[in-house]
């Protein structure tokens, strides 16, 4: 029996649908999106963000559509264990409300996270290119 897709908001480097086909091999539809309540900072030491729930914050980001339970997988092992799949909805740029799921840092592991915020466009100048080459995809 096949499991119904998911949709994923992705507010970091799988903004990037470069990075998505590098972690699921393939490509997924997708659309803006903001998700409230949530905001997002590097993990310390990284290039890359996580996000935490904060009242009144606001991140941006993209939804993917209808992402199979294989890529789910995928991810799951991609994000690793300082993140955890949570249900949300978000907001995209046609003020549709979608059900989502996006992974948040847990909150024992909330310490990693700097102060520092976290732009995807900084990422891909600086980062982007060394971050493709060193990551081998999941085993």
């Amino acid at each position: 029996m096949k499991l119904v897709d998911m949709n994923i908001f992705a507010y970091g480097t799988l903004m990037i649908p470069e990075v998505m086909v590098a972690v699921t091999a393939r490509k997924f539809r997708f659309e803006k999106a903001i998700l409230k309540g949530y905001a997002r900072f590097r993990v310390k030491g990284e290039s890359y963000p996580g996000i935490i729930p904060v009242t009144d914050a606001m991140t941006e980001g993209i939804i993917y559509l209808d992402v199979d339970e294989w890529s789910l997988e995928r991810l799951d092992e991609f994000e690793g264990d300082l993140y955890q799949r949570t249900p949300v909805r978000v907001e995209t740029e046609e003020r549709e409300i979608r059900d989502a799921e996006t992974y948040v840092i847990k909150p024992e592991y909330r310490g990693c996270l700097s102060s520092k915020k976290w732009n995807v466009t900084e990422f891909s100048q600086k980062h982007l290119k060394a971050f493709l080459e060193t990551y081998q995809g999941v085993r």
